[in-house]
């Protein structure tokens, strides 16, 4: 499966919990859109996260755990690979809280999409945040594999891979 990249660009790639388990889990529940996400993350710079995914993303190994769809062998193999890919391999970013009326925009979010506050700190932090100044090919990209945070983000004018239905961008 080739990947071709603009040469000219860097773009940010933002990694929201749902892409983070996909990244690391291999059971069965994450194999929509895993090989293609994985491709992608091998080739992909400029990698970041917010420490409020990886944490979504630690909840999603637990309640996969507690619900029995995962062994408790495979909990502790996905936690310690979620821990190392992102102490490897990304960088935490995301809006302050301080000075800005963040928190305010991400409830107004909320109240608008229906979906997390988590989901909407993200969408704040790619179209608010500190690479929200790049443009056209260098625009940042979240990359997800929740559709309703897909959705709630384009209508916000954010750039978004949703993995488990489209293609790799370019």
């Amino acid at each position: 499966m080739g990947y071709s990249m603009d040469h000219h660009s860097v773009k940010v790639h933002y990694f929201d919990a749902s892409a983070l388990v996909k990244l690391v889990a291999d059971d069965v529940d994450e194999e929509p859109g895993r090989d293609v996400l994985r491709g992608y993350f091998g080739i992909c710079a400029s990698r970041y996260t917010t420490s409020f995914c990886i944490a979504e993303a630690f909840g999603a190994f637990k309640r996969k755990f507690q619900r029995k769809k995962i062994s408790q062998e495979q909990y502790i193999d996905y936690v310690r690979n979620l821990i190392r890919v992102t102490v490897n391999h990304f960088k935490v970013n995301e809006v302050s809280f301080l000075g800005r009326d963040v928190v305010a925009k991400a409830e107004g979010l909320v109240a608008k999409y229906k979906i997390d506050l988590i989901d909407c700190f993200q969408i704040v932090t790619i179209t608010q945040g500190e690479f929200s100044f790049l443009v056209g090919p260098s625009r940042s990209i979240l990359i997800t594999a929740d559709r309703e945070l897909a959705v709630a983000a384009r209508a916000e004018c954010a750039r978004v891979w949703e993995c488990t239905s489209e293609s790799a961008p370019v």
